[in-house]
């Protein structure tokens, strides 16, 4: 085992005892470490141990991790909750509207439940309607890539969906 393997595996387990268990978030805040460290390692002053130096940074990553989190929600599920909440038909009866409401908290509830990248595939496709080729260009995908990642974001919608349903 290298030395950068073993420190990784402490990292993770440092982040993953600070963020409750969140292994996406501790195994995207390590990676972002790495390169933190990577890039800024002429800046440490060996005040601490190197280990130190590396959870200081992993610590910062992890609320670097969770601030974009927020971020992504705000850009991409609100605009796409607003949109469909606002779908509105004046010819609806009491029964149908009260169905409707019903429907769109299932829905908003079920897209909070996804992880960001699925809800953003999610609102790209369905509710800003662009083609499968405008999204791979906006996101720097392969159309096989989109096709597998939409394909488990329906799927992972769908469960949730299902689940609610219950």
């Amino acid at each position: 085992m290298s030395i950068n393997a073993d420190y990784s595996s402490k990292i993770l387990h440092f982040l993953l005892k600070r963020s409750g268990g969140d292994y996406e978030a501790a195994r995207e805040a390590v990676q972002e470490t790495w390169v933190a460290a990577l890039k800024s390692y002429r800046t440490f002053r060996h005040k601490s141990s190197y280990f130190t130096w590396l959870c200081k940074i992993a610590l910062n990553k992890l609320a670097d991790y969770y601030r974009g989190q927020v971020r992504h929600q705000s850009h991409f599920v609100v605009p796409a909750v607003e949109k469909f909440n606002s779908i509105f038909d004046p010819s609806l009866s009491p029964d149908e509207k009260v169905a409707l409401d019903e429907l769109r908290a299932k829905v908003n509830a079920c897209l909070n439940l996804l992880p960001s990248e699925y809800r953003q595939l999610l609102q790209l496709r369905y509710y800003e309607q662009l083609t499968n080729r405008e999204i791979c260009l906006r996101l720097k995908l392969s159309a096989r890539s989109l096709e597998g990642k939409l394909y488990r974001a329906r799927k992972a919608f769908s469960l949730y969906f299902t689940i609610a349903k219950a």
